[in-house]
């Protein structure tokens, strides 16, 4: 369970690299997953990363996570 709450919070924080990362990259040089792997590796990423291993370890995130699943499930 820890791990699911864990891959979707790493896949939000993708997605929110990603759609930073097309809006500073305007020249369009550069694919999707490079600049997401890019931004992962950067010290930025890893602190990010930490961060949301952390959190999803914490009971009281789990228990947000598991209400929003069952709020978008009704």
């Amino acid at each position: 369970m820890k791990f699911t709450y864990a891959i979707l919070i790493l896949f939000a924080f993708l997605i929110h690299c990603a759609s930073s990362a097309s809006k500073e990259n305007s020249e369009g040089n550069g694919s999707l997953m490079e600049t997401i792997i890019e931004k992962a590796q950067s010290e930025e990423g890893q602190k990010a990363i930490k961060t949301v291993k952390e959190q999803a370890t914490d009971k009281e995130n789990q228990e947000k996570v598991k209400s929003l699943l069952n709020k978008e499930k009704k």
